[in-house]
């Protein structure tokens, strides 16, 4: 079979597309080294606990390696698809806590004896009361300042991943930095 210089090129140009595409999707070693601590740091502001934060950031990893075959260079950045799946990751984690300590709420409004159960002591954290602060916050705010400072990420990052527009998100992280302002102000007045 005689292969006509217009199909070679087709070819040899989709060859080009495959190398590149395979070039452009991190292994699963790349990504956690080169992610890792930003996936932690933002589990650590959107979540209440330490261990919470841990396990949100073990699964949100875990999601992105299982899902490396599937991410796409041409629809965006390596950034914006591994902070979609680490912010359902963190909303899934988020739904998980309320109906936890909703039922915790029902057990002990259930029990005669106020100590049957209690939550666990807090670990110290450096910066405990920036981090405490940060954890009452609502979740979009959480999120926010979490993708922001914790991951890094710009306001038009921020944006992408929230799904609104960069201004929208720099508004959004304004005000919520102003939320937690206030609270780590009222916390130093007591």
């Amino acid at each position: 079979m005689e292969v006509t210089g217009r199909s070679a090129e087709a070819a040899q140009q989709l060859r080009h597309e495959v190398r590149t595409r395979e070039a452009a999707v991190p292994t699963a070693l790349a990504l956690c080294e080169r992610y890792a601590q930003r996936v932690y740091r933002f589990a650590a502001m959107v979540s209440r606990g330490d261990v919470e934060a841990e396990d949100l950031a073990q699964d949100a990893l875990e999601r992105a390696i299982r899902r490396l075959k599937t991410f796409d260079p041409s629809r965006g950045t390596v950034d914006a698809w591994l902070w979609a799946i680490v912010l359902s990751a963190a909303a899934d984690a988020g739904r998980g806590a309320r109906r936890r300590h909703l039922l915790a709420d029902r057990l002990r409004a259930l029990s005669d004896r106020s100590e049957a159960i209690q939550p666990p002591p807090a670990i110290p954290v450096s910066s405990g009361d920036l981090l405490a602060a940060i954890r009452e916050l609502g979740p979009r705010d959480r999120s926010i300042i979490a993708l922001r400072f914790g991951a890094d990420l710009g306001y038009a990052d921020v944006g992408v991943a929230l799904d609104m527009t960069a201004s929208a998100a720099g508004v959004a992280g304004r005000r919520a930095l102003a939320r937690l302002r206030s609270r780590l102000e009222k916390g130093s007045e007591s």
